[in-house]
């Protein structure tokens, strides 16, 4: 009975660490009970803790903070893209819907592919950092610095305009100039980043996403002149 009870008691201590509660931290503030099968250099493939014989599921590196294993263990991501030509070829990054890329558009400080959402931006975050690197975190810096800048200006400028207003001029001429001197500095930064911006996604449609269309030439041919297709 008692060699029974033991036996028991293993193979229930196997069962739970078999299905023992791993915990995924994502960049956006979730966190997942799961059960991580394996961790790749671009994904993290998990089964959910409540539902252990459900579907597998992923999500990129990219999108992890880190993974507290059940025996305590941590694993720790850096946060940054990790380049894989696959994954930036793949046609859920690419954008491709029936063999027809989608195209990257600036719009309010950001780089979406195809519709301006949440996943579009995610994407174009991603393309961009890996095609252009440290212009595009530059641009990207430009345009939150400057925007914040333009932001401070305008609230530490109205702040002096109303101490003029309520008689108390030399706080007024104070506020007023840091407001005006950082709307000076905002303002080009701000529009250095955009320019930045909108010149990445141009050049990224140019050379990742410009559909190629039937051309009708006329010119030199193999046997004389004569008129080309070209597709």
């Amino acid at each position: 009975m008692r060699r029974m009870i033991i036996m028991m008691a293993l193979a229930l201590g196997y069962v739970l660490s078999a299905s023992a509660q791993d915990r995924i931290y994502m960049n956006d503030s979730r966190v997942i009970d799961a059960i991580v099968d394996e961790v790749s250099d671009t994904y993290v493939y998990y089964r959910l803790y409540g539902n252990p014989n459900g579907p597998a599921c992923s999500a990129s590196v990219y999108n992890v903070i880190r993974i507290v294993y059940a025996n305590g263990e941590e694993q720790t991501f850096s946060g940054i893209p990790y380049y894989d030509e696959r994954i930036l070829l793949d046609e859920r990054m690419q954008g491709l819907l029936g063999g027809k890329p989608l195209k990257m558009r600036y719009d309010s400080g950001n780089l979406y592919l195809g519709s301006r959402s949440r996943y579009g931006a995610m994407q174009a975050d991603y393309i961009a950092f890996n095609l252009y690197g440290d212009e595009y975190f530059a641009a990207r810096n430009n345009r939150k610095w400057g925007a914040s800048l333009v932001w401070l200006g305008c609230m530490t400028a109205s702040s002096g305009i109303f101490l003029f207003c309520a008689s108390v001029p030399e706080g007024g001429a104070l506020l007023t100039g840091i407001g005006a001197a950082s709307l000076g500095v905002g303002i080009p930064l701000m529009n250095k980043g955009n320019k930045k911006l909108k010149g990445i996604a141009a050049d990224y449609n140019a050379s990742y996403a410009n559909e190629k269309s039937a051309e009708l030439t006329f010119g030199p041919c193999r046997n004389g002149v004569g008129f080309a297709l070209n597709f």
